[in-house]
Order: C-alpha cells, then structure tokens, then sequence
C-alpha cells in the first residue's frame, strides 16, 4: 500500500513540470496574441504614434507617442480594464510631448515646461541666468524633448535684445511667442524663427506697440532719477503735437509745445537722451504716411535745436501706427 502511494505521490511530481510546460506553451501560443492583439488594437484607436505592446504573462508593456498627459492616462485606463491585462508602472512607456517656454519678465528670465531628466537647458550668451531661473521645469524619465532646440540658440539672442517682456515656447513642433512688440519686430522674429521650426509652424500672439519706447514698464536708460524723469515725462506727454492730416507744417500753437519741450530737454541736463518719432496715420499708403511722419519728426527736431537742444541727444526714430488709435498724425519725445 504504502509503495502505491509513493508511486501515486512520483507520478504527479513528474506530472507537475509537464502541466506547467503545456500551460506555458498554451499562453505562449494561443492567449498571449490575443490578448496582445486587443491592447493593440486599443493603443490603434487612441492614436498612439508608434504604438507597441509586449506582454509578460499579464504585464503588458506598452509604448509609443501620445498627444498629452491626459491621453497617456486615458490609454493606460483602457489597456488596465482588459480581462487578464494589467499595465504596471514599469510597463509604461508612453512618451508625451515635451515643451519649453523661456520668459523674460521685468528683466529676469524664466524657464519652465517639462522636459527629459538629462537635457541641459541654458541660456546662450549674453543673456543671464539668475539663481534659481529653471525651478519652474519638471524633469521626467520618459518624455518627448521638444524639437528645435539645437538651432534656437540664435534665435534667444535675437528675440531677447529688444527691452520688453516675452516669452517664446517650443511645443509639438512649434514655435509660439507672446508680449510686447511692433510691427517690424514683429515681422523679423518671425522669419528668424522659420530657422528654428518650419515656417508654417511658427505662431505668435503679440501686443503690438508704436516702438519699444512704449512697452509697458520700460525704463530709460540715460536718465536714473526717478523724480527729473517723472517730472521730464509728465512735460513731454503735454506737449505732443498733432500734425493736419496730409500736412508736414505746425500750427503756431503746436510750435508753442515743441519750445516749451525743448525748455524740458535743457533743464533735465545733458546727459538724457531723447527719441523723437512721428506716428504714422493708419488710413491712406502706408509707404506714404510712414515718410510723412519722418518728415514732420524732422520738423520738431529743428525747432528744438534751434532753442538750445544739443543735436547729440536726439535721436530720429520710426514709430509705427499706434494700435490704440488716438496718436494718428502726432510726433512725440520719449526718453531713451
């Protein structure tokens, strides 16, 4: 009896690694492209770029691009409720689109978006990176970096010379950027960022101004006391002048404001530099009333040589359509 047992007992440890060898194959054979196939499939439906899936018994592995962080949860919530699938952390190794965005903002710069652990993200040179510049990025192991980085070095220098707060963000392949610009700057950013990313992926959305002297919060460089430039500015804003429509001539009252500007100019000192612009009229030839508006600026810069202003300390510059509308036709001083 008891040899029986012991017989009974051999046959089935012999047995065991059989069963599981078959099993096994079974899997191997039979379920595990099944089951491979429908997480495919659903990896297909989500519009996963590039889409794999491997299964380690009921571990699936899955990879490929995907359009956000959202859509990765939205894949990986599908491919969990299948029966007999589960998606492990290390399983995976779905890529959303890194980005970018490098700000400069009351002149500190910024950098923030989210990118791979090992990308070095620096400013070229001039610009300066404060301590602390890049907090705002979030590094993961698995992400897309995004495109363009390698040819914006260029660009950074270039967008960022003009004073004024900007940003610009790299993102799925494109290239956006946002604040304070005129309309020639405007145009140049754009065609130095076509260098970056194609063309037709490049976007803006600016705040056009008449020239960078009237960006928001700009600060003249030639002139630091705080108390002269208000009292400086506040005297120059009340004597803008305001050309007739078609007309290079002042009237004997505009006359008045310019001596009375140029009063100003003396009294602030020397070494205050001064831009003088004429803003075009937004209706009629552009080519015409930008050349008009040069041609009245000339105008007033005479008049305040001709009282006393050192010829040194002005500057003819173009300004261009005011966007608010309400300096059609004016030439008008502003502090460098």
């Amino acid at each position: 009896m008891h040899a029986v047992k012991r017989f009974v007992v051999l046959a089935i440890l012999l047995l065991i690694p059989s069963i599981g060898y078959f099993h096994k194959q079974h899997f191997l054979e039979h379920l595990k492209p099944g089951l491979e196939a429908q997480v495919k499939e659903i990896l297909e439906e989500e519009g996963v770029v590039t889409p794999a899936v491997h299964l380690d018994y009921l571990d699936a592995v899955i990879s490929g691009r995907v359009e956000s962080d959202e859509h990765r949860a939205r894949v990986v919530a599908r491919v969990d409720a299948l029966s007999g699938v589960r998606v492990t952390r290390k399983g995976e190794r779905l890529r959303p689109p890194g980005w970018l965005r490098v700000e400069r903002r009351g002149g500190r710069f910024a950098a923030t978006g989210v990118v791979t652990e090992g990308l070095a993200v620096r400013l070229p040179e001039p610009l300066e990176m404060t301590e602390g510049w890049d907090d705002g990025l979030e590094r993961r192991e698995i992400v897309g970096d995004p495109g363009g980085l390698r040819d914006w070095e260029d660009f950074l220098i270039y967008y960022f010379r003009e004073p004024g707060d900007r940003s610009v963000e790299l993102h799925k392949g494109s290239l956006i950027m946002r604040g304070d610009a005129t309309a020639g700057l405007r145009s140049d950013w754009l065609s130095k960022a076509s260098g970056v990313v194609p063309k037709d992926m490049v976007f803006d959305d600016f705040s056009l101004r008449s020239s960078p002297y009237h960006f928001p919060g700009y600060q003249p460089y030639s002139l630091s006391d705080e108390v002269v430039l208000e009292q400086l500015r506040r005297k120059l804003d009340s004597n803008v002048v305001t050309f007739r429509p078609g007309s290079g001539q002042l009237l004997s009252a505009d006359r008045d404001k310019v001596i009375l500007a140029a009063r100003a100019i003396i009294t602030a000192g020397e070494r205050a530099r001064y831009a003088v612009g004429g803003h075009p009229a937004r209706d009629g030839n552009a080519t015409v009333n930008s050349q008009l508006a040069r041609i009245r600026a000339e105008v007033v810069v005479k008049i305040l040589v001709d009282h006393g202003v050192p010829v040194g300390q002005i500057e003819i510059v173009p300004f261009s359509v005011a966007p608010e509308g309400d300096r059609d036709n004016q030439v008008e001083i502003v502090v460098k």
